[in-house]
């Protein structure tokens, strides 16, 4: 995983320092990456938190907060655009939970019950927000919403605040430490590092009720 994602940043870091202007190339690099990790099912080992930080950071060498700017509005489109595909596959996806071992892990059944009898509708926005902000539970969230009866309208709206949100957060994050010049093998193995601190966490039974117990009603 370490390797996948340094390579992945490493490519758009040499892309984006290309030259100093914003081209097409570098467009469709950025929202494929990201739209590709947020509408496919099985493509949440695509590190989008690295490639944000990494795409940041060379804003940050740059001293250009339009580059900036630029670079979170793409993310941001890129990203809602993967969860509006998302939650409509999700809609024959999770009827095939039994057949595919990647949703069967995401979606347990028992959880999606749990959820679908007790899920407090003042949570919606919380959840769908902090999905966004976890790798892997990303790619879940819009079939989730969709399995639990979550109006695609209203999804789309809570989704949209959350992709802006998260590109914005994740890309001036990458914009900072790019001024202060951190090496970029250092960046690389510290967000990994919490990566797998996160998903290392989310396996405590303890935690994983503590977390599902923000959404149910009490």
């Amino acid at each position: 995983m370490i390797i996948l994602a340094s390579t992945f940043s490493q490519t758009i870091s040499h892309i984006l320092s290309a030259d100093q202007a914003f081209s097409l190339t570098k467009f469709l690099v950025m929202f494929l990456l990201i739209f590709i990790e947020t509408a496919g099912i099985i493509t949440g080992f695509i590190p989008g938190d690295t490639i944000l930080t990494s795409v940041g950071s060379v804003a940050g060498l740059h001293h250009n907060l339009w580059e900036l700017f630029a670079d979170g509005v793409i993310f941001g489109v890129a990203s809602l655009c993967g969860d509006a595909v998302n939650y409509w596959f999700g809609g024959f996806l999770t009827q095939q939970i039994g057949k595919i071992p990647v949703l069967k892990k995401y979606l347990d059944g028992g959880l999606i019950d749990r959820l679908a009898v007790d899920f407090h509708p003042k949570r919606w926005l919380l959840f769908v927000v902090l999905g966004r902000f976890l790798p892997f539970i990303r790619v879940a969230v819009p079939l989730l919403a969709h399995r639990l009866g979550l109006p695609f309208v209203t999804y789309l709206k809570m989704a949209a605040f959350a992709s802006f949100l998260w590109a914005f957060t994740i890309t001036a994050f990458g914009y900072f430490i790019g001024h202060l010049a951190i090496p970029h093998s250092a960046l690389i193995i510290g967000l990994i590092g919490l990566v797998i601190l996160l998903l290392v966490g989310l396996r405590s039974p303890k935690l994983r009720q503590a977390v599902i117990n923000l959404f149910v009603r009490k």
